[in-house]
């Protein structure tokens, strides 16, 4: 299993990286899910149900990547 990590600042900036890194051949099913209370996690589920991604959500004091944290994001890793 090849997994990777998403970063954005709104779903637009989610929606434009999974369809990049499924055009290079990642075909991810889970995804677990950092996002801020600030975002719009509807449209973010939307955007993972309609790729064949399943969900797994998480809730914590700040979006996790690569060891860092950030505020206000949104952070896939699939």
């Amino acid at each position: 299993m090849k997994a990777n990590s998403i970063k954005g600042n709104s779903p637009e900036e989610i929606r434009s990286a999974l369809a990049k890194k499924m055009e290079e051949g990642f075909k991810p099913t889970l995804a677990t899910v950092f996002i801020s209370r600030k975002q719009d996690h509807k449209a973010v589920t939307k955007i993972l149900s309609d790729a064949g991604v399943s969900i797994f959500g998480a809730s914590t004091n700040g979006e996790f990547i690569d060891g860092d944290t950030g505020m206000g994001a949104i952070v896939l890793q699939c």
